[in-house]
């Protein structure tokens, strides 16, 4: 019984080293201080990262990364917070609201979380999590959610088919100010709720 019981530990602590490996080496980007938003070029346009969050199903683990894309509009745009409030700028011109409609794109990248790095993974690993993924999004102001947002269309990219996933979503942005939260929530098949992140330009 101790043996079972040493090697249910040795697997919970294998999990953990790696879930932790998979943080680091993929949100580097995100780490505390670090203000230079990852940019991302796409067919839509170029991409600024906004938020992230890492699931674990199973013996899956996903890293779900959202960028904001309209044209070129969020490239270079800085923010500071004035006297007078937030301020997004770009040279001189200044920035408040976002523009009628952008694309999120929620990219989702798939690993095995026991590690086993001697085990390839399947050409279509966790594409049985991620090919029928589904999206309920709302901005949020001041901490009260709004409606949730109808979103237009959803293009989905699996290149090559590997581990990366694209979901692009059209959606309405008229009016929204730069400041505004936008949480995305995360469903698989048969209703698998995967959690909800936010996704913002602070």
């Amino acid at each position: 019984m101790k043996h079972k019981t040493h090697g249910r530990k040795r697997n919970k602590k294998s999990t953990v080293a790696c879930l932790m490996s998979i943080l680091v080496g993929l949100l580097g980007t995100l780490a505390a201080g670090d203000r230079k938003h990852k940019t991302k070029r796409t067919r839509f346009g170029t991409g600024v990262e906004t938020g992230a969050k890492l699931v674990q199903y199973h013996d899956t683990c996903v890293l779900f990364r959202s960028f904001f894309i309209s044209d070129d509009f969020f490239v270079g745009l800085n923010h500071r917070n004035t006297r007078a409030g937030p301020e997004f700028k770009r040279g001189n011109a200044v920035f408040r609201t976002f523009p009628d409609r952008i694309i999120v794109d929620v990219e989702a990248d798939a690993l095995r979380c026991s590690g086993m790095p001697n085990i390839p993974l399947p050409p279509d690993f966790g594409s049985g999590l991620l090919s029928a993924l589904s999206f309920q999004l709302s901005w949020k102001k001041d901490n009260s959610q709004l409606a949730p947002i109808v979103v237009v269309s959803t293009r989905i990219e699996h290149p090559s088919h590997g581990i990366r996933w694209d979901y692009f979503l059209d959606i309405p942005a008229k009016d929204i100010p730069l400041t505004t939260e936008l949480e995305i929530s995360l469903s698989a098949r048969d209703r698998i709720n995967l959690g909800a992140f936010s996704a913002h330009l602070e």
